[in-house]
């Protein structure tokens, strides 16, 4: 189990996150989702070490180092743009750089296009990730997070570049990954459907803290989207049972209007 407890984080002495917390089950997705500015990339940078914060990441009862948390958690941004002329494989292997040689094996390089196939990208490994569209680059460092087999993955709007095809391809690679080797994923997602689709457990993150945390059917209501949002919102099962959002209008600052 994954905790964090009591996190804090400021930029130049503002506050943008204030003592959050929260507990991640081995195999769960959970979407941090909320409005722009709320804290969501900067909660997952927390987590991961890449930014100063107070508080403590846990795995079990024990508070990580820093060191730690580069061994067992695994961060892709949004932003993976790249300019690099290393090739899609080569960006793969990278995901297991602690570990490589001087030589990498076939066995390993093998594992690596298998990873590749998984998003369909075999065709591209020989080609320099630069040459890539946007959308296929966030694909490759996927491949590449999860070819690291972490014990804890964080992803900031991993489907924000991608089709609706491969949006669904992505989150079903996530949710198999869970389910089949327990890992935490957490990721900060945009789409609320999407959200309610594929993840166990959703915290909205409202001026700097947590408004809600549950299931998706739990916390995933029009009173909740009016209160984060400030949107009039319909929330209705859809012929599979999860749940769709359709924003019907914007509230003003002051009222329900």
């Amino acid at each position: 189990m994954l905790g964090i407890e009591n996190i804090n984080v400021g930029y130049d002495g503002t506050a943008v996150l204030h003592a959050i917390n929260a507990q991640f089950q081995p195999g769960t997705l959970t979407a941090l989702v909320g409005p722009n500015g709320t804290g969501k990339s900067s909660l997952l940078k927390a987590m991961a070490g890449l930014i100063p914060s107070k508080g403590a990441v846990k795995l079990g009862d024990t508070p990580m180092t820093n060191s730690e948390r580069l061994k067992t958690i695994a961060y892709m941004p949004q932003d993976t743009g790249a300019q690099s002329s290393l090739t899609v494989l080569e960006v793969v292997l990278l995901g297991r750089l602690r570990s490589l040689g001087l030589r990498v094996g076939d066995d390993i390089k093998a594992q690596a296009v298998t990873a590749l196939e998984r998003f369909r990208l075999q065709a591209f490994q020989d080609r320099a990730i630069g040459a890539l569209s946007g959308g296929q680059r966030q694909l490759v460092f996927l491949a590449q997070s999860l070819f690291r087999s972490p014990d804890v993955l964080l992803l900031d709007e991993p489907t924000a570049a991608l089709d609706l095809r491969h949006q669904l391809i992505v989150l079903e690679r996530i949710v198999e990954t869970c389910h089949a080797s327990g890992m935490i994923a957490v990721a900060a997602m945009h789409d609320l459907t999407l959200a309610a689709r594929f993840a166990d457990r959703i915290i909205f993150l409202h001026d700097g803290q947590v408004a809600a945390d549950g299931p998706p059917a739990k916390v995933l209501t029009p009173a909740i989207l009016e209160q984060v949002y400030r949107v009039a919102a319909e929330v209705q099962p859809g012929p599979s049972g999860a749940l769709h959002v359709s924003p019907v209008r914007a509230l003003d600052s002051i009222g329900a209007g």
